[in-house]
């Protein structure tokens, strides 16, 4: 499906855009003179760009269409990600970390939006595979990241080079976005809409993106600290990790039509949980790389099956709430379990993860919507 290939476009453009930069973030640093307080500025600037652009996607886009929206969002991140390099202080930094948030806000609920309504137009589970090529563009930007920052190559040549790439890219994309404004099925929102089951689909979502983020903010320094892995053999278990997340989403169409939303995400919380339980109490060597294995695989279809879920039972604008819901876990889990470390030690901020993977699977039949609307 040309439409499929062409989106998917998209979302590889964000995930790269994400990771050229953080790739080069000791560089940033150095030249715009940030420390950790400024950094740590700049990044709550860009979180609080993120949150608020993707609150206001929903209404926006039902005004102005989604191809116009998204293709906004893109923009202004692209010209974003070009005053980071031209940035020379702490406040040029957050300046340009605050532009990325509003435009990657924007770009990331419209396209999540788009995927939503070309699910309903070929009646199959398409979000889990389009978040995957996500997972490939970040990893593809890392990687060019580091072959940049090997051959001593400038932040201004790299990072222009990345946006000219990605701008092409997400040209192709947005040419079979919908010219369509979602916002005119909102009128059925309510009666579409039941309240409860939003609450229990979001409630999942942030339970597991709180277990997916924490494996790459925590699980590194956990396993070198406490489990007492070297500094590769942290390194190598979130490459496991983020390979798995990556290909259990490119693969789950299948699974999907023949298992259900419902039970490949119950089942998958499950795996999650016996990681985590592997990771703080299992033996090292094998098994804790095993564990990443399944860490990853058990816990990557949450969020897009949340996204689903939500785009079959709610007007298309609740999908853009919902991603926002997803990203919030990114910014209140790193904080709650560094809190929670500091206070009790990271063994048990980890093992806290466990009921959160367990809250997933119990909540599990909230995504029942997604089934019903598959036909299952």
């Amino acid at each position: 499906m040309w439409a499929t290939r062409t989106v998917s476009l998209v979302f590889a453009g964000s995930g790269a855009t994400q990771a050229s930069w953080m790739s080069r973030l000791p560089a940033v640093l150095e030249q715009t003179g940030t420390g950790v307080a400024g950094l740590s500025a700049a990044l709550t600037m860009l979180g609080l760009g993120t949150l608020a652009a993707m609150t206001l996607t929903g209404p926006v886009t039902a005004r102005f269409g989604s191809r116009r929206v998204a293709g906004a969002g893109f923009t202004g991140t692209l010209v974003s990600l070009l005053a980071i390099p031209l940035a020379q202080s702490p406040t040029g930094l957050a300046l340009a970390l605050l532009g990325m948030g509003v435009g990657g806000g924007v770009w990331d609920a419209g396209m999540n939006m788009q995927a939503s309504a070309l699910e309903s137009r070929y009646d199959t589970h398409l979000m889990s595979g389009f978040h995957g090529w996500w997972s490939i563009g970040s990893m593809t930007g890392a990687g060019l990241g580091l072959a940049a920052t090997a051959l001593s190559v400038g932040l201004l040549p790299h990072l222009s080079a990345v946006v000219l790439i990605i701008a092409v890219l997400c040209a192709v994309g947005l040419t079979v976005f919908g010219e369509d404004k979602p916002g005119r099925s909102d009128a059925a929102g309510p009666a579409r809409s039941p309240l409860r089951r939003l609450a229990a689909i979001g409630t999942l979502l942030f339970c597991g993106a709180v277990v997916e983020g924490a494996a790459g903010d925590w699980l590194a320094v956990y396993l070198n600290q406490d489990r007492l892995l070297t500094h590769a053999g942290a390194a190598f278990w979130y490459a496991l990790f983020v390979s798995s997340m990556a290909a259990g989403r490119l693969a789950a169409e299948r699974p999907h039509r023949t298992v259900g939303a419902v039970g490949l995400v119950r089942a998958g919380s499950l795996v999650t949980g016996a990681s985590i339980v592997l990771v703080v109490a299992g033996p090292t060597g094998i098994w804790l790389y095993l564990a990443a294995l399944g860490w990853g695989a058990g816990i990557c279809w949450v969020f897009p099956a949340a996204l689903s879920a939500t785009g079959a039972l709610a007007a298309p604008s609740a999908v853009a709430l919902m991603t926002a819901v997803g990203y919030s876990a990114s910014i209140v889990g790193p904080l709650a379990i560094g809190r929670l470390a500091h206070a009790a030690g990271l063994h048990t901020a980890i093992v806290s993860l466990l009921p959160l993977a367990l809250a997933v699977a119990l909540l599990a039949p909230a995504l029942a919507s997604a089934d019903r609307e598959a036909g299952r």
